[in-house]
This record gives structure tokens, C-alpha cells and sequence, in this order.
């Protein structure tokens, strides 16, 4: 489970041959390959605000099975409100339709007297989260312990008008990206991309985004690590012509669904 570079590196003005993978090279980049590096791309302002990582939990007990969340909902329709699907990164690199396997708590940005209307949900969470987080060393996540440790307030800000989104897992083999419905919590271990357009799945999907990412990201063992400033941020999408984006959204829906 372990991916290992082994590096030599010469103090000094070194004038030997150079050795990549076996084989004899002009010249090797940080990226560890032989490809001339005109500097790490930079992050483009068209692309600012439009991809996030989810919420952090930071406590397990938040989360709970469909049916325990139905039996809560069951004994207290106000539950409703504060009980939403949990999507981590590997049900969407697991399960044939994408759904949320778990559900999750979330008492948002509220204050702890407004939790307490919940009494159901908040008993839970202080009994799972609340003794974890006083092990905790940031002092905002003793001080708000029935809260997430990162809410992604601007992620559900941005996507509060779309119907959809655009989610891949952290961390992946595929690099897959899916359509998944708003109104649930993202894991910090999924990125989001705030589209809900056919031609947007149709680039990131592309063998143009797929090799973008294998240069630039980074890599958990032999996976690479789609994080968005690295991957999404710095990636230059073409020009908007409407005719062309509007055969990308013909390609993008078909293949979205012929894949599904």
C-alpha cells in the first residue's frame, strides 16, 4: 500500500548523466519525470468560487444509518431539519448510482440554543462528539462542539440555486466525476464543482482534464488527490462559444447517462 520514490541528489555543480526510471534524460523536474517545466500553473480568477472541498466533520457521532435516521425522524418530524444524506468519497467510488450511504446530523452555524429545540439530535452529539472534541487542540472546536469542525458555509451558499452539482472523490483511481443532487452534506473527502451543465461534466471528464490532474495534483499512494486549487483553479477551459458548448451539453448528458 505504499508507492516509493527513491531520489539520489548531488551537492554541487553535477555534471554526470542523469538516470529516470532506468533510462538516461536531458535533464528532471520536481514532478520527478523529464518534461520542461515552464513554472506550476497559475491559479485563473474565472475559475475562483466555483469548486470547494465538503464539510469536516470532525466527529464520527454526527453521522448514523438511513434507518436510525428514520426512526428519529419517525418519533419527531422536527428532526426532518437537522438530519440530511451524508455522501463520502467512497460512495461514490463504490456505489453504481452515487447515493449516500450514511446520514449526518448538522446543526449548521447555529447557536447551541437553537440546537437545543433538537433535543433528539443534540443528545447524540453530545454523547459522541462532545467528548472528542474536548480532546481537540483548536479551541473554536471545544468552544462550538455540536458544530461541524468546517461548515463549507460558501460551498451551500454558491450551489443553493442549482439542482445539481458536479462531485468527484478526493481521492481516486477513476476520477470519475458525478452528477449528485443538491440538499445533502458533501464530505470533506469530495470536492464539489459548483455546475449543474452538461458541457462542464463533458471537459472535467475529458482526457484533456484526466492528464491536467495526473501532472498537477498530488497522490495518496498511487492515487491522485484532486484538490481544487491545484486541479480546478489552475485548469484553462476554452473560450464560451455558445454553439460549441452547446454540442459539449448534448455530449456531456449522453455520456452521463449511457455511463450511469
Amino acid at each position: 500500500a505504499v508507492v516509493v520514490n527513491v531520489v539520489h541528489i548531488y551537492k554541487g555543480d553535477f555534471g554526470g548523466e542523469k538516470i529516470l526510471n532506468g533510462g538516461s534524460v536531458r535533464s528532471i523536474t520536481s514532478l520527478l519525470d523529464d518534461v520542461p517545466l515552464l513554472g506550476s500553473p497559475h491559479r485563473l480568477t474565472e475559475n475562483a468560487n466555483k469548486s470547494f472541498q465538503g464539510s469536516n466533520l470532525v466527529g464520527v457521532g454526527f453521522t448514523m444509518t438511513p434507518e436510525e435516521a428514520r426512526i428519529l425522524i419517525a418519533s419527531n418530524p422536527i428532526n426532518d431539519e437537522v438530519l440530511f444524506p451524508y455522501l463520502i468519497g467512497q460512495d461514490l467510488n463504490s456505489s453504481p448510482n452515487q447515493s449516500p450511504s450514511r446520514w449526518a446530523i448538522n446543526f449548521f452555524d447555529w447557536p447551541l440554543e437553537k440546537a437545543k429545540q433538537y433535543p433528539d439530535c443534540l443528545e447524540i452529539v453530545r454523547e459522541k462528539v462532545y467528548p472528542q472534541r474536548m480532546n481537540q487542540r483548536r479551541e473554536i472546536r471545544k468552544r462550538y462542539w455540536w458544530r461541524y469542525g468546517e461548515t463549507a458555509p460558501s460551498l451551500y451558499e454558491t450551489i443553493a440555486s442549482l439542482e445539481r452539482v458536479l462531485v468527484i472523490a478526493q481521492t481516486s483511481r477513476t476520477l470519475a466525476f458525478s452528477f449528485v443532487p443538491k440538499g445533502i452534506i458533501y464530505s470533506h473527502m469530495t470536492v464539489v464543482i459548483a455546475s449543474q451543465e452538461g458541457w462542464c461534466f463533458a471537459l472535467l471528464q475529458s482526457n484533456l482534464h484526466t492528464l491536467w490532474i495526473l501532472r498537477y495534483a498530488s497522490s495518496l499512494k498511487g492515487d491522485a488527490r484532486y484538490i481544487p486549487r491545484d486541479c480546478f483553479e489552475t485548469f484553462p477551459f476554452p473560450p464560451p462559444a455558445s454553439d460549441r458548448r452547446a454540442s459539449l451539453d448534448r455530449t456531456g448528458e449522453a455520456y452521463h447517462e449511457r455511463r450511469r
